[in-house]
């Protein structure tokens, strides 16, 4: 990639970068929930403040029972933010702008409606039943699953 500027200068070394968390930023449908389009409509006051990136909070599905941290599709966009198309969109409007995209993305963990949880979830012996931690709780005898990355916030074994 070719790059301008002395060589050990690196964009986001030097970048101004605009976050946005998408649910409170622009509303361009008047559901009352911010949107892709919404962030669309408003790249040009982006690029006129000074910014050379955005930050997008997570866009991705969700059952948004953590602000959209909770992703249950990683291939798909949450529909009240809108589609594929729009985020595609979304990325071709910046980079014509000379602005980069940052996305907000969460691979430590994934929400119980993801399809890696319930496949996890569903037996002792599943191919992905290692991808999280799960406990015996002796009192009621349910299992709670922790994600991997969980694993240094719990002191004792596991």
């Amino acid at each position: 990639m070719a790059t301008s500027g002395p060589p050990d200068r690196q964009w986001w070394k030097e970048a101004v970068v605009y976050q946005i968390y998408p649910a409170s930023f622009l509303d361009s449908n008047n559901d009352g929930l911010g949107d892709i389009s919404g962030i669309i409509s408003k790249l040009d006051y982006i690029k006129s403040v000074g910014a050379t990136a955005i930050w997008l909070s997570p866009i991705f599905k969700s059952p948004q029972n953590d602000m959209g941290y909770d992703i249950s599709d990683y291939r798909d966009i949450h529909r009240p933010y809108g589609t594929i198309a729009d985020a595609e969109s979304l990325i071709k409007g910046c980079h014509e702008r000379g602005i980069k995209v940052l996305l907000d993305l969460v691979v430590n963990h994934t929400s119980d409606e993801h399809e890696w949880f319930r496949e996890s979830r569903s037996s002792k012996s599943s191919s992905k039943r290692d991808w999280y931690f799960w406990l015996s709780d002796r009192k009621s005898n349910s299992t709670a699953a922790y994600s991997r990355s969980t694993q240094g916030l719990i002191r004792g074994p596991i």
